[in-house]
């Protein structure tokens, strides 16, 4: 694989890294109540939701810079 390649998996990978970590601050409001199952599904989807956006940061921030 090339070098640019590796920086750019890197990179993509750094940035989804961090965005998790800032958007999975947002959802920790479900963990006191965990032991309900319905409010665990929720969580699930929450942070199923998180880590679609933390995955999908550049579109993000692409379209934030538009709007």
């Amino acid at each position: 694989m090339s070098i640019w390649l590796w920086v750019a998996l890197l990179s993509y990978l750094l940035g989804a890294i961090i965005q998790w970590l800032q958007l999975s601050n947002k959802c920790r409001e479900f963990e006191e109540y965990s032991h309900f199952p319905f409010v665990w599904v929720a969580d699930l989807i929450s942070k199923s939701t998180c880590l679609f956006k933390a995955l999908f940061w550049p579109y993000n921030l692409i379209i934030d810079r538009d709007g």
